[in-house]
């Protein structure tokens, strides 16, 4: 096996690791290893935009303050404090590196989403991520001291004495490689091929989360999964995201009787935090026995629909529907997670070497509900903090590990696929005690089937589905750990106890004795 040495090496191609990587570059050489192309990830669909308190009328106080709030009393307030602190000067980082925001004249034009007090979306349009992605990806490619090796799947972390030392990479039409640094950052991104519906791309698949577990890293809070409310409901564009910046700008949500429903669910209507959206729409269709509910926009200006959504206008308009005249359908589906590699304010996890961004990571900025458009933002943040943080990261001799088996695929798409519609029935936005045990059970049997099969050559996909079986019993785990309901989790058993316990505190109506 060919060995190469880098000061620093990056698994993952979005916004994290490559702001990190272009940030640490100015110190040392580094490796970005990428399973597809470069401009494969999370960050190129992210539609709506960068949570910032640039505003006149806006403050880091208050985008504090609605951060608390969505995240239910689990946020930490330290990294909370932190994260929109520096929100500022993240955009600005953008901007210098030509990131192209809609604005007017020099001040930027900021959005609103759901569960933000104020304007403060930075944007371009609805396709902020694809924006941010090309200025990054465009910095990345003429930068001598970083190396972009694509279809490079990591299989394994090196460890030695406790630390990270390294990692194992399978490189297309290569074979086996090792690489040795002073510090690994995994900016792997998000679980979302857990679930049969999800808004992530092919390539989330829980990579760094398996990484992580198998290499003894703390991964936490993996119950919090959210569920963005409005995804297409279409057979030809499946989980097409629809931006929360559209509800911001006016639009409604109708049930199949066209009743504007969030009256009954909450008072901030439709710009209620994604959990509570979610539940509600949830409870519509299950309550309506539909198969959806609707985006209503035919009460707002059209020019102004084609300019701040022309992707969104003209990916709908390839189907036959034309969202300034009718009514879209929409779903939830699985869109971010909020727990994973617990890190501290500086991307440090727990095993020494390893650092963690994005999506991967549990910083503890979102607690148990993202709030809208924190997540590029916490990943620009937190990779600013950890490229400072690995300067002081002594050179470490290469360590051990061992791939993961590899199956069949014809195997792997069977288990992936039975996982996948068991994690969607019963670990979905309403959960409960019996699904969470039956899903637990599954999980344990298809992991030990998978280890029983055949092995196969090295292929993506087998070891991928694995990735994604390690990842769900994290989420199985937590949510049966769970006590209460809070966020981004619900279990209605719970909701039954915590109805009957109030029942009981009630003071009881006092009557004369019978005589």
């Amino acid at each position: 096996m060919d060995t190469y040495q880098y000061d620093y090496i990056v698994i993952g191609s979005g916004i994290a690791g490559l702001s990190f990587a272009i940030k640490v570059a100015e110190h040392g050489r580094v490796c970005v290893l990428t399973k597809s192309d470069i401009t494969d990830s999370n960050t190129k669909w992210a539609q709506g935009g960068i949570a910032a308190a640039v505003g006149e009328a806006d403050s880091w106080e208050l985008h504090e303050q609605d951060t608390l709030i969505a995240g239910a009393g689990l946020c930490d307030p330290e990294a909370v404090r932190f994260l929109v602190q520096n929100a500022p000067r993240a955009i600005e980082w953008l901007v210098n590196l030509g990131a192209d925001f809609d604005s007017n004249g020099r001040v930027l034009d900021l959005g609103l989403e759901g569960g933000h007090s104020r304007n403060r979306i930075v944007h371009t349009a609805d396709r902020t991520g694809a924006e941010v992605e090309r200025a990054v990806v465009a910095s990345v490619r003429t930068n001598p001291n970083i190396t972009v090796i694509e279809r490079a799947f990591v299989t394994h972390l090196l460890i030695r004495d406790g630390e990270c030392t390294g990692v194992v990479a399978n490189i297309e039409d290569v074979g086996e490689a090792a690489f040795s640094c002073r510090a690994v950052m995994l900016a792997t991104g998000g679980s979302g091929k857990i679930y049969q519906h999800t808004t992530n791309p092919a390539v989330a698949t829980a990579d760094g989360i398996a990484l992580a577990t198998e290499a003894g890293a703390t991964i936490a809070q993996m119950e919090f999964m959210q569920f963005h409310p409005t995804t297409l409901y279409h057979p030809q564009m499946r989980s097409f995201l629809i931006t929360e910046a559209v509800r911001g700008a006016g639009a409604t949500l109708r049930n199949h009787l066209g009743r504007r429903f969030m009256y009954d669910y909450d008072e901030r209507l439709e710009l209620a935090p994604r959990d509570i959206v979610a539940r509600a729409i949830d409870s519509e269709i299950k309550k309506h026995e539909t198969w959806c509910v609707y985006l209503d926009l035919t009460h707002l200006d059209p020019a102004r629909i084609h300019h701040e959504f022309p992707t969104i206008y003209e990916r709908l308009l390839s189907i036959g529907i034309e969202m300034d005249k009718e009514w879209i359908p929409v779903v939830p589906a699985q869109h971010y997670s909020c727990g994973g590699v617990v890190t501290d304010l500086d991307g440090r996890t727990s095993l020494p070497g390893l650092y963690a961004s994005g999506e991967v990571a549990c910083t503890g900025v979102h607690g148990a509900n993202r709030l809208a458009s924190n997540s590029l933002l916490e990943a620009m943040v937190f990779s600013d903090a950890a490229a400072r943080a690995v300067r002081d990261e002594p050179f470490r001799k290469l360590g051990e590990g061992e791939a993961p088996p590899c199956i069949h695929e014809t195997e792997a798409i069977r288990l992936r696929r039975a996982l996948q519609k068991m994690m969607t029935q019963h670990v979905g936005i309403v959960r409960n005690f019996e699904g969470l045990r039956a899903a637990e059970k599954m999980i344990a049997e298809t992991l030990h089937r998978y280890h029983q099969l055949p092995t196969a050559p090295f292929a993506r996909y087998p070891v991928e589905s694995r990735n994604v079986m390690l990842a769900a019993q994290h989420v199985v785990r937590g949510a049966l750990l769970r006590d209460r309901n809070i966020g981004l989790h619900f279990n209605e058993d719970l909701l039954a106890a915590e109805f009957q316990s109030s029942e009981a505190a009630e003071p009881k109506p006092e009557y004369p004795a019978p005589k």
